[in-house]
């Protein structure tokens, strides 16, 4: 499971890994060339972070 995220909604991202696998998780911060093509998972927003187990 993997989350794309905004600043904003990073927090909630990060309590849904935690969440689901019960670790801590691996959070990278996307590439300009990334950002351009991911939207965030909780709005509409381009997503600034990857978020993984």
């Amino acid at each position: 499971m993997m989350y794309y995220s905004c600043e904003e909604h990073i927090d909630m991202a990060i309590e849904d890994i935690v969440d689901y696998y019960a670790l801590p998780p691996k959070i990278d911060k996307l590439t300009a060339e990334e950002q351009l093509s991911t939207g965030c998972k909780y709005c509409d927003s381009k997503a600034l972070y990857r978020i993984d187990k």
